[in-house]
């Protein structure tokens, strides 16, 4: 894709390509193979982090056709993921969708059963945005999930979240970014582009 942004074109595919964020990883790659995973997960913390792309990885990873390698990345699902065109993966941003309407409606399709996978993921992204009247409605299905429903909140400002909302989710507090890992991060995608960043300007 010729117009393609950086941050898109280098956006870590697998757990390995994530910078930075080891506790996580290694929590949710233990809890996959042990085939423990959550109904609903809480990922925590400063802009940037990576909490959207450990989201949309953990939903690769859970609907995966090759569960030993997962996510593998090829397969249908992976693929739909990553291009977005996933049916059973929907993305809000709960600072545009911030009603109760938008919220009901998630919930009542969420009933339903998966078209293409085992589960249906669904990534809020700045959760705490959600008016008290949809939190309330989140809360209610947080309570009692449908079994192939996964959901995966993501926030900045986790204090503003209800106390009921944080207790039903596997919380994940994710740490800034140390800054050598950040250049060595920027320097091995600039060498992917064929030039050379020097360590001052990293």
């Amino acid at each position: 894709m010729a117009n393609e942004a950086l941050y898109q074109k280098y956006r870590s595919m697998t757990f390995e390509e994530v910078v930075g964020q080891e506790y996580v990883v290694r929590s949710l790659k233990n809890a996959l193979k042990s085939g423990k995973t959550g109904h609903a997960y809480l990922f925590c913390g400063p802009r940037g982090t990576g909490k959207t792309t450990m989201a949309r990885l953990l939903a690769k990873a859970v609907n995966c056709e090759n569960p030993a390698e997962a996510p593998c990345g090829h397969c249908e699902s992976c693929r739909a993921v990553a291009e977005g065109t996933h049916q059973d993966v929907v993305e809000i941003n709960a600072a545009n969708e911030t009603h109760v309407e938008n919220i009901r409606d998630l919930i009542d399709r969420a009933q339903l059963a998966p078209m293409m996978s085992r589960y249906k993921i669904y990534i809020i992204d700045e959760v705490h945005q959600l008016s008290n009247a949809a939190a309330s409605a989140l809360l209610k299905t947080l309570e009692e999930p449908p079994a192939h429903v996964i959901f995966i909140l993501a926030t900045t400002d986790p204090q503003k979240l209800l106390p009921t909302i944080i207790s039903r989710c596997q919380r994940f507090d994710f740490a800034k970014v140390p800054e050598q890992l950040i250049m060595a991060h920027l320097q091995k995608s600039a060498a992917a582009e064929g030039f050379t960043l020097e360590d001052k300007a990293a």
